[in-house]
């Protein structure tokens, strides 16, 4: 009997031995955005609009630097319009959702050859990519936009040269986090609009916040970011003509960096780019609880720990980085 229990015991300390040898899974993560605004003047036939997509990917990669898990969707501000007099004619207030959030209501599916949604394309495309790398990645040909393989064509036949350029992106991004148990991430649509007058230009602008979370097994932050793809001047006058450059918004916020031009002019003397990397540093640790308790006094930080790293708007963060967070999953399942 002594000799099947020491026979037991060597047995139990050496599967605890085993288990606590095996190294721990290690991950990394990545956002990748790319922006594209189009815009067309009014005329005797036609209203002018304004379009702004905001292509946004999200990649998690295995220590060999293969794709673990992605997502993909699109803030999509498309039809931005104005007349030959300079009158809105969309109202900025309809734009809330992305293209994954309206799902079956984004109306695709009947015009679709596949017979399927944009979100059901989306979630193919990226459910085909895992396992890829970066060169298998670029690799992916396409024809005009659209996939030039069969394989691909078959789940998705939708644009995805963006795609492919905001997951190469977030394949360059990618920092490694450890313990990490799930990961989500958020976008915040915020359209303004203004009508012209003879003093005045009109304009549309367009703020889309997106944030990412990493967190550990008991729903603490371990990594974060926060990015704007801004489109705050889409000018055009009582004419109905265009009064701004679309294809000089090309930038996030925080890729302008010190060209975004905020340094000179804040209290703290932090560029746009410096404060949101304080605010994405200040939550690590924090659960969502503890970010909701953030308080706020007109979008601003009330409390004067965070005014001394972030004295910008952080309202739509909040709101943005809350939402990240209860939409995190396990993206190992």
């Amino acid at each position: 009997m002594k000799k099947v229990l020491l026979s037991l015991l060597a047995l139990v300390v050496a599967a605890i031995s085993l288990t606590a040898c095996t190294p721990a899974k290690v991950y990394s993560f990545g956002v990748g955005v790319v922006m594209s605004v189009t815009g067309s003047a009014a005329t005797a036939e036609a209203d002018g609009k304004y379009g702004v997509n905001v292509d946004i990917v999200t990649v998690v990669v295995d220590k060999d630097g293969k794709i673990v898990d992605a997502t993909w969707d699109v803030a999509q501000t498309s039809n931005l319009k104005f007349d030959v007099t300079g009158a809105l004619k969309a109202d900025p207030a309809s734009y809330t959702k992305t293209k994954g959030e309206k799902g079956s209501e984004y109306g695709m599916k009947g015009n679709s050859a596949i017979g399927k949604e944009w979100n059901e394309q989306a979630a193919f495309i990226t459910d085909y990519v895992k396992g890829m790398t970066l060169a298998d990645v670029e690799a992916i040909e396409l024809a005009d936009g659209y996939a030039a393989d069969e394989d691909i064509l078959a789940g998705t036949t939708i644009h995805i040269n963006a795609f492919q350029a905001a997951l190469v992106e977030a394949l360059g991004n990618v920092v490694e986090v450890k313990k990490a148990a799930t990961f989500g991430w958020a976008a915040t649509i915020a359209v303004t609009g203004s009508a012209a007058t003879a003093e005045a230009d009109g304009k549309y602008g367009v703020n889309v916040d997106f944030t990412s979370v990493v967190l550990d097994k008991d729903g603490k932050v371990l990594n974060a970011t926060w990015d704007v793809a801004q489109a705050s001047n889409l000018k055009f006058d009582v004419l109905g003509a265009l009064k701004a450059d679309p294809a000089s918004y090309v930038k996030t916020k925080m890729e302008k960096g010190a060209e975004y031009g905020m340094k000179g002019n804040s209290g703290i003397s932090k560029e746009w780019n410096e404060q949101s990397a304080f605010m994405s540093s200040y939550i690590v640790g924090k659960t969502a609880a503890e970010i909701e308790a953030i308080e706020l006094a007109d979008g601003y930080a009330a409390a004067d720990d965070v005014l001394a790293g972030a004295t910008i708007h952080i309202n739509a963060w909040q709101a943005t980085v809350l939402k990240a967070i209860d939409a995190a999953v396990d993206f190992t399942k």
